[in-house]
């Protein structure tokens, strides 16, 4: 973990993770487990970290980051597919699967229609 170095330093808000700062355009998504959270990075990479997932909730709104469900935060640039009928899941560019809660489907149909994201159905 020493050699970990953020994206681009053109970033204005990089995420102290303890040991490393990371930017939040490398994040695919994050998953709550109860007051910890793993991080999930485009790389690869997943990191463990003592916050909670409202806190990352809260710090990354700003980004356009969404919560499909009670244990999931999601980049929505890293959206490659939604299925809001049938699976009612979120697919990603790394081929993970995240679940929406019922109670999501309506905010999330509302998010992707005002912001046009590709393969919404």
């Amino acid at each position: 973990m020493k050699n970990i170095k953020p994206v681009s330093s053109d970033e204005k808000l990089l995420i102290n993770l303890g040991t490393f700062k990371v930017c939040p355009s490398c994040i695919l998504f994050i998953r709550g487990e109860g007051n910890y959270s793993n991080i999930f990075l485009k790389d690869g990479r997943k990191v463990l970290s003592c916050r909670t997932l409202k806190f990352f909730e809260t710090l990354l709104q700003d980004y356009g980051f969404i919560r499909p469900s009670k244990s999931a935060l999601v980049n929505p640039t890293c959206i490659s597919s939604v299925d809001l009928k049938y699976g009612k899941v979120i697919k990603l560019t790394n081929d993970v699967n995240i679940s929406i809660s019922r109670r999501q489907v309506r905010p999330l149909r509302d998010f992707l229609s005002n912001h046009a994201l590709a393969g919404a159905s």
